[in-house]
């Protein structure tokens, strides 16, 4: 007998709503903590490498961001289904070991013409950048399950997990090996909160798993993926070339400014991962949605107008607070960064949305934003100014590239479908 589906109501999104965004918030917080410390520890060329390969780390990672989306998707369908559930996070399990010791080892191996292309002298730095998305890899796979199944609390402890471990490790190793010690005490915080996740989605894994394949689901992911790819990838891949392109003073100072612009988005990452399931299981439900995404943008907007005009008036005083005095020159570029990350966030919410329903006709669109705004850099980066301009109308258009499938006809997608059905 088929047990009646969770309640939707405006009662309950809110309460999710608000313990994400409660621990999403301290997480937040801890990451800005760990910024700062580690530039505090290390100063401000070596925090130039140090963003890199942050940057590069999160960049490859972008993959089980896709992985996160797709098992979250899975898991909300599956929730009243134990049995199928056990199955497929068993799966998962077996398939995250694999990829991450996969993408670690790989990393590795090419660290010596990784560490010549972004200038890093030292290749042990991007061994120690492989352990570092191992472990995150691990992470972001586990999350899945616990965003599917609604476990927002387990979720937000996993992320303030994450950046109180790297928050406390980074910065005191930092102060003993420089960089090195600052990428180790980072893999470190990753691994402590790898253990953590598994142990929150324990209970999933209990009585007698159905045999789940992956196979036909990844046929079918390939839209997903590609949108979730070039939302990371659009957050993330300006730290990488500007230690590419920018002299390592401008580097250290553009490092300074993406924490806060990162940070924004990440203050706002607490909407979609309430939104999807909740968009999904009501669009399974043939319930009306839209309401939800109105909510999800006029909250993300406000705080993204809030955040601009805070560091309209206090940029030089928060990044002195934030680092040391420095990094002052890093105040002009907070603006029309917070603006780009602004926009991001907002296109990530639009994109959200059209996942959990199903509509994937703005993947084409993103994708063709996000080449033209690498190539922009490639062939005008002659300063920071450059890269902001660019940055500022590209994370525009994106979020109106994410915006094309609104509108059209829907397509939900549940696990009666035959791409998501257990063998």
């Amino acid at each position: 007998m088929t047990e009646a589906a969770p309640p939707t109501g405006h009662g309950k999104v809110a309460a999710h709503a608000g313990i994400t965004f409660a621990g999403l918030t301290t997480a937040n917080v801890l990451a800005y903590v760990f910024y700062a410390l580690v530039s505090r520890s290390i100063g401000v060329e070596p925090y130039g490498t140090f963003s890199a390969l942050v940057a590069v780390v999160l960049i490859l990672s972008t993959p089980a961001l896709i992985a996160q989306m797709v098992v979250a998707k899975l898991s909300s369908d599956l929730v009243l289904d134990p049995e199928r559930l056990a199955g497929l996070v068993h799966a998962i399990d077996r398939v995250t070991l694999g990829a991450a010791a996969a993408a670690g080892l790989a990393l590795v191996a090419a660290s010596v013409p990784l560490a010549a292309f972004l200038r890093i002298s030292d290749p042990l730095l991007v061994t120690l950048a492989g352990c570092s998305l191992s472990g995150a890899i691990v992470l972001i796979f586990l999350r899945g399950v616990l965003q599917g199944t609604s476990q927002f609390g387990a979720y937000a402890l996993s992320n303030v997990v994450e950046t109180g471990a790297k928050a406390l490790l980074a910065p005191v190793l930092g102060l003993v090996a420089g960089v090195r010690g600052a990428i180790a005490g980072t893999a470190a915080g990753y691994a402590i909160a790898a253990v953590y996740t598994f142990a929150a989605a324990m209970p999933h894994r209990r009585g007698t798993p159905v045999p789940f394949s992956l196979r036909a689901v990844a046929r079918t992911s390939a839209s997903v993926g590609l949108a979730v790819f070039c939302i990371n990838f659009l957050v993330l891949y300006d730290g990488v070339l500007a230690k590419r392109y920018l002299d390592a003073h401008t580097t250290g100072l553009y490092g300074a400014a993406s924490l806060a612009g990162r940070a924004l988005y990440s203050a706002i990452a607490f909407v979609p991962v309430v939104l999807l399931p909740q968009a999904a299981l009501r669009a399974a439900r043939r319930e009306r949605t839209r309401w939800l995404l109105i909510q999800a943008l006029v909250v993300a907007a406000v705080i993204v107008v809030a955040a601009i005009a805070f560091f309209a008036f206090f940029a030089q005083p928060v990044i002195v607070a934030l680092t040391t005095p420095a990094f002052r020159g890093a105040a002009p570029f907070l603006v029309p960064y917070i603006y780009g990350m602004g926009m991001m966030a907002l296109a990530n919410i639009v994109a959200t949305y059209n996942i959990a329903r199903g509509r994937m006709g703005f993947v084409v669109p993103l994708a063709l934003v996000a080449l033209g705004e690498v190539a922009s850099i490639v062939v005008r980066h002659r300063s920071a100014a450059d890269f902001l301009q660019t940055i500022v109308v590209g994370h525009t258009l994106a979020l109106f590239a994410a915006a094309t499938s609104l509108g059209t006809s829907r397509r939900p997608v549940t696990a009666a479908e035959p791409e998501l059905t257990i063998p």
